[in-house]
């Protein structure tokens, strides 16, 4: 057990103490970065919370505490249980520093980050990354038309400022698309069609994984009841759909798909798309941590042992952003990694933390069995990963094609990179975020070749855009004195 708390020499430099260093900083507030939070300043360690968000919970628990509509409980009790994680983190002694964005972490353990439109550093022996998941890219023709929005996109909404979008289309699988839909019908909106692109033979093939399913009854059954609930309302709902296509040529008119062999299409001004979740890499990619391809979830994600533990002694990753696990897992791993590194600080013996992360630590391993019976029924399709169609959007900040991206290959981009230098997919805004699973996984089409072989973007600081002016005004944040009183 020692291995996954004995820090590695290569970063040192990160653990040195230092008068005006944080014990511990966390970069995210939802279910694991407020749980590693509570955690942590139990202890007698500085700790500071990041986040880009003006409230805690993350996308999960968004404004679990102020919510715009009139009866939050309509979106369901997995939200509003989130209020109680978000109470206990205000709580608690941590310095949470809001709507700031992190655009810079180095190896001395120094943080860089945007707050109102001015550079401020602070310095911490102890980093854990809990930046959560994105929605996986949806790469049909015309996803990238106005009124084409992810599906998270329609629950943020729903969070946020309570508007629905009447109807509207959703089409994909998983279990997050049910939930929003479920959620747009109890608020009184009305939606135009469910189309579902979870595969037929899925079910049969997650048969191979219904132990690890029977291991948690209650989410099958919640699954099951969202179904329901969407059939009863009346809602159209078509299953096995496959080769979507968005209609439309300056905005989105409607979508298209085929069915047991024939084509079908709907008119809707608003479509939702939605295919599962994948951890959000853009700052473990640019921290330079080891990452494998997983076959199991279709993504990257960042080496990490059972602690959370990555491939820099000071970094660890806690919750959906180091593989998806789901809110309940995510908030386990926050407290697992948080004693990890109270380990590492020696402020706890090895031996106390394997005591305390006991129970968390069967849970999440139990979890995970459940999540590969997940992970397979509601695999997406090949098709809707990995575009053929020449003129599909692939990078939509640089509005770079399927056709642009086999030209660039064809001049040498055989990987990654060389693609960016060739075509300029991947330099946008987003960095890369909404297009490098797409790009590893027709490379390796092209090339023949597994995934893991090619590799994903190289990514470096600033991690989102810096402007000059808030270069130029530059603060330290050091740690503030400990509240008096804390709850536990």
């Amino acid at each position: 057990m020692t291995e996954f708390f004995t820090p590695g020499s290569s970063d040192s430099s990160a653990e040195e103490s230092s008068s005006i260093s944080y014990d511990i900083a966390i970069i995210g507030a939802g279910p694991a970065g407020m749980s590693a939070a509570i955690t942590a300043s139990r202890a007698s360690v500085s700790v500071v919370v990041l986040d880009d968000k003006p409230r805690s919970g993350g996308q999960i628990y968004r404004n679990v505490d102020a919510s715009p509509l009139p009866d939050a409980e309509v979106l369901g009790p997995d939200y509003i249980k989130g209020a109680e994680l978000t109470t206990r983190f205000r709580r608690c002694n941590a310095h949470h520093i809001r709507g700031v964005t992190v655009w810079h972490v180095g190896d001395n353990g120094e943080i860089l980050f945007s707050d109102n439109g001015t550079t401020k550093r602070l310095t911490a022996r102890q980093i854990i990354v809990a930046t959560g998941a994105m929605e996986r890219p949806f790469p049909i023709p015309g996803w990238h038309l106005p009124g084409v929005m992810s599906a998270g996109s329609a629950q943020v909404m729903l969070k946020s400022d309570g508007l629905v979008r009447d109807e509207a289309i959703f089409a994909g699988t998983g279990p997050l698309l049910y939930l929003i839909v479920a959620q747009y019908l109890r608020l009184g909106g009305k939606v135009k069609a469910l189309i579902d692109t979870t595969p037929k033979q899925n079910y049969l093939h997650s048969m191979t994984e219904l132990s690890g399913a029977m291991r948690a009854p209650g989410m099958l059954i919640k699954g099951v009841g969202l179904l329901n609930e969407i059939r009863k309302s009346g809602t159209k709902i078509v299953s096995f759909a496959e080769d979507l296509k968005i209609l439309g040529e300056e905005q989105a008119e409607g979508l298209s798909y085929t069915r047991g062999g024939k084509e079908y299409s709907l008119p809707a001004s608003h479509i939702f798309l939605h295919q599962g979740v994948i951890p959000n890499l853009n700052m473990t990619q640019a921290l330079g941590l080891e990452h494998d391809w997983c076959k199991q979830q279709l993504c990257w994600k960042p080496k990490l042992n059972r602690w959370g533990q990555s491939s820099k002694s000071h970094i660890a990753v806690a919750g959906d952003s180091g593989g998806i696990i789901g809110a309940d897992s995510a908030a386990a791993m926050g407290r697992i990694v948080a004693l990890n590194q109270l380990v590492n600080l020696g402020v706890i013996s090895a031996l106390e933390g394997e005591s305390e992360a006991a129970d968390d630590l069967t849970f999440v391993a139990s979890q995970q069995r459940f999540r590969r019976f997940i992970d397979r029924l509601y695999r997406p399709l090949d098709q809707q990963r990995i575009p053929e169609s020449p003129g599909t959007v692939v990078c939509r900040c640089e509005e770079r094609t399927v056709a642009d991206l086999k030209k660039g290959f064809e001049l040498g981009g055989r990987e990654p990179n060389q693609l960016k230098s060739q075509t300029r997919c991947g330099m946008g805004p987003c960095q890369g975020r909404m297009c490098g699973h797409t790009v590893s996984e027709l490379l390796a089409n092209w090339r023949n070749q597994p995934v893991a072989d090619v590799g994903y973007y190289r990514l470096r600081s600033p991690m989102r855009l810096v402007t000059l002016a808030e270069l130029s005004q530059f603060t330290d944040v050091t740690p503030k004195a400990k509240k008096t009183e804390e709850v536990n």
